[in-house]
């Protein structure tokens, strides 16, 4: 199944019991590693522009998801966007537990396909869905052209 197909009727759907031991890692590919390059290097979010259709994604993509047409052209998002959801983790990916809730948003950027879920550093009574926030990055010299270059994002 395609990501473009959908499943339309529940007695469609499958399942197993049991668990899958998965450990990977994540490859940036080739337009991941130009945006954290571009984070890294100049402190910028970018996303992906399609020269057929005009989508722009972020994260970026090297093939448009809407005309499957390659892209080969990025522009400037800023970084400043709209807080679209969010949510609270009480543990890490191991299972231990927090002693507070870590705030998780994802922000979306005007007239840009995705987002970028990250961590929020925002008093829990200002949050709101539509709430403006930028991006807080490590100091310039401490990036390493990964995810943790954003240390998280607060009110803008």
């Amino acid at each position: 199944m395609s990501f473009k197909e959908s499943i339309l009727k529940s007695t469609e759907l499958g399942y197993f019991e049991g668990q899958v031991p998965v450990k990977y890692q994540y490859t940036l590919g080739i337009a991941g590693d130009r945006f954290f390059t571009t984070v890294m290097e100049k402190g910028d979010f970018i996303a992906s522009e399609c020269s057929e259709c005009g989508t722009k994604t972020i994260y970026p993509l090297i093939y448009c998801e809407e005309c499957f047409s390659p892209v080969e052209k990025f522009v400037s998002v800023g970084l400043e966007g709209e807080l679209y959801s969010f949510t609270g983790c009480y543990s890490d990916f191991q299972g231990n537990r927090y002693s507070e809730a870590h705030l998780i948003g994802m922000i979306r950027f005007k007239g840009v396909k995705g987002g970028i879920i990250h961590r929020l550093k925002i008093e829990k009574g200002h949050l709101a869905m539509g709430l403006k926030v930028k991006a807080v990055l490590k100091p310039r010299k401490e990036r390493i052209g990964g995810v943790d270059d954003i240390l998280h994002f607060e009110m803008a």
